[in-house]
């Protein structure tokens, strides 16, 4: 027994060390961008010796690093919003009903995310080119359309196959029309899934750079703006704006994981 007890504390040990190095190699970049961002050197490195708050006024007075934000926000709106429109009816189809060709359909879904962006971005570019005007915020907003609607149709696709359905089959023994059974039943209750597929795809349209450069024409998102930077100089300016990105992202993801939590407890309250 106590070499059983000492065979699973190392183990324990073991495990709670890598564990710590994961997330330190997931976390410790970002550590260091944070404090790079308070850092008074024009060039920011270590050891830190004077710290201040100039380089996020400077980076939130810089008119053309916020024209950038501004598109990158209005971009990865516009394009979570039209894939998660566009992913709901094809989740409930690919769910709910029986398709001959489901492997395959599934499988031209899923293409999109195992085929380089740097491919995608190409054949948008040469998609676009004969057309007037497609080409910056519309394209952007096309391609990342394309390439977020894989990830919030198999987002809400896992959540369907586990839908109740005799919620449904209630719901039209009691006579609701398809409309509004898909309204006031299917859709409040999926209201977690949509969300979580939602955030994703703002997320990745929103730090996008690859197939966005191709399509942008003269506009600029933030990751294109950030290139265009790096090219000449590590401004820390850059790290400035970043750390308030990751600031709201963390405070977005706190704000709808609560909001799922209340949800789910006055769902189990009301069912108390």
């Amino acid at each position: 027994m106590i070499g059983a007890e000492r065979k699973a504390g190392r183990s324990g040990w073991a495990l709670g060390f890598y564990t710590a190095l994961i997330y330190g190699f997931f976390y410790l970049p970002i550590v260091t961008l944070i404090l790079f961002a308070f850092d008074a050197k024009e060039v920011p490195g270590l050891p830190l010796k004077d710290l201040t708050l100039g380089w996020f006024a400077a980076a939130l007075s810089d008119r053309q690093l916020l024209a950038a934000l501004s598109t990158s926000v209005w971009v990865a709106l516009l394009s979570a919003s039209l894939a998660v429109l566009l992913a709901m009816p094809a989740a409930l189809a690919l769910a709910w009903v029986r398709l001959p060709a489901k492997p395959a359909i599934l499988g031209f879904i899923i293409a999109p995310m195992v085929v380089p962006h740097l491919v995608l971005g190409l054949g948008l570019l040469l998609l676009f080119r004969p057309v007037p005007g497609i080409l910056g915020v519309a394209g952007v907003v096309i391609a990342h359309t394309t390439l977020n609607l894989c990830y919030a149709t198999m987002i809400l696709y896992s959540h369907l196959l586990g839908f109740q359905r005799s919620l449904v089959e209630a719901a039209r023994d009691l006579g609701a029309s398809e409309i509004r059974m898909f309204w006031e039943v299917v859709l409040p209750l999926s209201a977690p899934a949509i969300l979580a597929a939602f955030l994703m795809s703002f997320t990745l349209s929103f730090g996008e750079f690859v197939a966005a450069w191709f399509v942008a024409g003269f506009e600029r998102t933030l990751p294109i703006e950030i290139w265009a930077w790096l090219r000449h100089i590590l401004s820390p300016k850059i790290n400035a704006i970043a750390t308030v990105i990751v600031a709201v992202s963390v405070a977005m993801t706190i704000l709808a994981q609560l909001w799922i939590l209340r949800r789910r407890n006055g769902a189990r309250g009301g069912a108390a």
